[in-house]
């Protein structure tokens, strides 16, 4: 096992903290950054804001995030913690912080699978301030908490073998990205110029109803439920809620689209769900689930009214979905099509699904090698297996 020493967080790096208030959006310029945007350790700036520049200036006078710090949330959504990437102009948002590493005592990428690890979740619990409405950090007792960290050559040896892991992840995740624009530039310019037809005409729609309350839990018994779009992914979404009493059903591809703000996301279902009120079931009815997958997906445009539906939020009933006019597929290219964007959805699946195999991979490595247990050889030949 090797040689660990105590640090206190104010001896590893240095603690800021953001503004407490919103400046004006903008749609360019440099981002402000949110809590939103961080996500199993990585930083997703889609879920970011842009601010202007004048703002900028406002909301930087303090701290300016650089490339390497730790940034992480202490308001809601605690233990989420993502580095700062490099040529990325930004401010820090509401509830969030960042770790500014003294990288002569302790490796940036080791800071972050630290700040990930079950050690340092459990002092994140042992120290938060349980409010009415949300759970905070009490970001001034941070500087006190006491870590333990082996020396910087072994620091960088455990960041490396977590960060291929994570660098396969992020390769992954480039690639769905880049498939998935390709499957909507396909399915855009397969449109048959203006010429539409109801949704009625080439699928079934079922739409969700949510069981009762007291029939829910996280427990894995019963039926996975989904009530709106909070599990999305990519393509499927993550379980999380299950019930013991199956109001409507969704079968295996089907598209799950939702029918509540915000109207027209879309997922695929990897099996048999129950589908709550904020969302419906839409399957093919012309042996083409991957051409109706992604003709709901990429016109976002024909969603656009029912986002403003309502005095509340937008909202879409069954008899307006059955009725939405997509455009309509040249029938000499309908086949062809679908075998493409089977393909491509294939591809798309596969990768998502080695991305979780070795995620699972890696939180089951992290805590092993951040307390010593497991030499970074024998997580070596782990991965090996995998990579």
């Amino acid at each position: 096992m090797a040689e660990r020493a105590e640090f206190r967080i104010s001896e590893l790096a240095q603690l800021f903290d953001g503004p407490h208030a919103t400046p004006t959006r903008t749609t360019r310029g440099a981002y402000f950054l949110n809590i939103s945007s961080l996500s199993d350790g990585r930083l997703d700036l889609t879920k970011s804001d842009h601010v202007s520049e004048e703002d900028f200036g406002k909301w930087t006078r303090r701290i300016t995030p650089q490339s390497g710090d730790l940034l992480f949330s202490y308001e809601t959504r605690l233990g989420e913690a993502a580095l700062m990437p490099p040529g990325v102009r930004a401010c820090l948002g509401r509830r969030m912080a960042l770790m500014r590493p003294d990288t002569e005592i302790v490796d940036p990428r080791f800071l972050l699978y630290l700040y990930l690890s079950p050690t340092f979740k459990r002092l994140i619990e042992k120290n938060t301030v349980h409010g009415a409405t949300v759970n905070r950090i009490a970001l001034s007792t941070m500087p006190a908490w006491k870590v333990h960290v082996p020396a910087l050559t072994e620091q960088r040896m455990i960041a490396a073998v977590l960060g291929s892991l994570d660098d396969k992840i992020a390769a992954n995740t480039k690639l769905v990205e880049s498939l998935d624009q390709l499957a909507d530039a396909l399915m855009r310019s397969s449109a048959d110029g203006g010429s539409r037809s109801t949704l009625s005409l080439i699928a079934e729609v079922t739409m969700g109803s949510s069981p009762v309350g007291e029939s829910l839990n996280e427990d894995g018994r019963g039926t996975v439920f989904f009530q709106g779009v909070r599990d999305f992914g990519v393509r499927f979404p993550k379980p999380r809620i299950w019930t013991e009493q199956v109001t409507r059903r969704a079968e295996a591809g089907d598209t799950l689209l939702s029918v509540r703000a915000p109207v027209g996301r879309v997922n695929i279902a990897s099996g048999s769900i129950c589908i709550g009120r904020g969302l419906a079931s839409v399957r093919s009815i012309v042996g083409q689930p991957s051409t109706l997958f992604n003709l709901l997906k990429s016109f976002p445009e024909i969603w656009a009214p029912f986002e403003a539906e309502g005095t509340v939020f937008g909202s879409i009933n069954r008899a307006q979905l059955e009725g939405i006019h997509l455009p309509n597929v040249n029938p000499a290219f309908a086949s062809q099509l679908e075998i493409r964007l089977s393909g491509l959805e294939a591809l798309i699946e596969s990768s998502l699904s080695e991305n979780q195999t070795l995620a699972e991979l890696r939180d089951t490595l992290l805590p092993e090698l951040m307390s010593g247990r497991l030499r970074v050889t024998d997580a070596e030949k782990q991965i090996e297996e995998v990579l």
